[in-house]
């Protein structure tokens, strides 16, 4: 049995495929330029843009955390703590990105526009 590929066969695979591309290029491309930085320790609640290279220190329970913001990211770079959790968490920088060091009391979050959901529950 021979099968024909028809003109719209192949406008359909190439309207598919730019379409595949394009959703790639825009989910790659997001910017956390209105997003901040939110820390909260035992001495309250901070706010910091993300757009904005800093490095910060907080004093938690048991020490200082060292907080770092570069390039739209915001990391733990060192931690009073023992198991150091906090610090491989990785870099922060979209709306619903978390990271905290729980024996020392600093939980960072990011919150702005855009913030992304994994599921909604009714």
């Amino acid at each position: 049995m021979k099968t024909h590929v028809k003109i719209f066969d192949i406008i359909f695979i190439l309207v598919f495929a730019f379409c595949a591309a394009f959703s790639f290029v825009v989910a790659g491309n997001k910017k956390s330029s209105g997003a901040e930085l939110v820390v909260k320790t035992p001495e309250g609640r901070f706010l910091y843009p993300l757009n904005k290279n800093t490095e910060l220190d907080f004093e938690g329970v048991i020490g200082h955390t060292k907080v770092t913001i570069k390039d739209g990211q915001a990391w733990v770079t060192e931690s009073a703590c023992d198991n150091k959790n906090c610090i491989f968490m990785g870099k922060l920088s979209r709306p619903g990105d978390f990271a905290a060091c729980l024996p020392n009391a600093v939980i960072l979050t990011v919150e702005g526009q855009g913030e992304e959901f994994d599921a909604l529950v009714d």
